[in-house]
């Protein structure tokens, strides 16, 4: 449960950042280069996706974000701050719609306990 509450207090940091989620490794002073995160599956073409639909799609970008920054090395810590605040890929999903949803991250205790799952099942059960 703690492990549960520092993921989740690392989330709403990183959506409050306007971005996402602080930490990282290091260990030498090289450039490192981001790697862009997968966009999320597309809704149906028959119209815009239902609201479950956008909440899929935010949670599940969020989460392979946040691995995929997690998962690099940084050696300057302004470029692993930088890669955490990139905004990714939110395919189908407004910039508004996004703001909502990181707003609900802070707001919405249970909408902040799904990302919590969705990043942990993402990135795997951490060491």
């Amino acid at each position: 449960m703690i492990r549960s509450r520092a993921l989740l207090a690392a989330a709403t940091l990183a959506v409050v950042a306007a971005g996402l989620c602080a930490c990282g490794k290091s260990s030498d002073n090289t450039n490192q280069e981001m790697k862009a995160p997968k966009p999320s599956a597309s809704a149906a073409p028959s119209g815009p996706p239902t609201a479950e639909r956008r909440e899929t799609i935010f949670l599940d970008a969020t989460a392979q974000h946040l691995c995929s920054v997690q998962s690099q090395v940084y050696t300057d810590p302004a470029a692993m701050a930088s890669a955490y605040a990139t905004r990714p890929i939110y395919t189908d999903l407004t910039t508004a719609q996004v703001d909502e949803f990181q707003q609900r991250v802070i707001s919405d205790p249970a909408f902040a306990d799904r990302l919590t799952q969705r990043i942990q099942a993402t990135c795997g059960q951490a060491k």
